[in-house]
């Protein structure tokens, strides 16, 4: 019986709601019927084995509000034996997808295991955290450092639309 509860543990992972999509709906071709998905991404800085697996992606089957973190976080339940396969579309120069022959994005894939994901994001959360602690300026300061370059932004053209790139 230990053995069985073992096996099935999972390893949770909590990422903001900026970083999941969820209920993702499609209409499946086989069927025909409508059906959903989640899509979590990985926040840049996250580092596992020396390699930063930011904007990484990958298609958590549950997603639940956090227990807790408070509202605008996410609990995502991931088992603990089983891999977790890390996703991103491989990029030319200039920074545009590039196509398979089959005129499909080509993805890069990295297997990662779940506990692995979860230290990778709670040190990431710790780097960050001292980043911000080391910013001695009050949230005053910095919401004026903010508002000066809108300003300056707005003065450079900002009659223009932002360009937004296709992806």
């Amino acid at each position: 019986m230990a053995e069985e509860q073992k096996e099935k543990k999972n390893v949770y992972i909590s990422l903001h709601e900026a970083f999941v999509k969820e209920g993702i709906k499609y209409t499946d071709r086989k069927t025909g019927e409508e059906k959903s998905f989640n899509v979590a991404r990985i926040p840049s800085g996250t580092l596992v084995d020396g390699k930063d697996v930011g904007g990484y992606e990958f298609s958590p089957l549950f997603v639940n509000p956090s227990r807790f973190r408070g509202e605008h976080w996410r609990d995502i339940p991931l088992l603990a034996d089983r891999e977790v396969r890390l996703q991103k579309s491989v990029l030319d120069a200039e920074g545009k997808p590039v196509l398979g022959e089959d005129g499909k994005r080509q993805k890069e894939t990295l297997p990662i295991k779940p506990e692995q994901l979860k230290e990778a994001l709670s040190e990431a959360r710790k780097r960050y955290a001292e980043e911000q602690a080391k910013d001695n300026r009050s949230l005053t300061e910095r919401a004026e450092g903010a508002k000066e370059a809108a300003d300056s932004i707005e003065k450079d053209g900002g009659d223009r639309p932002l360009e937004r790139e296709n992806r």
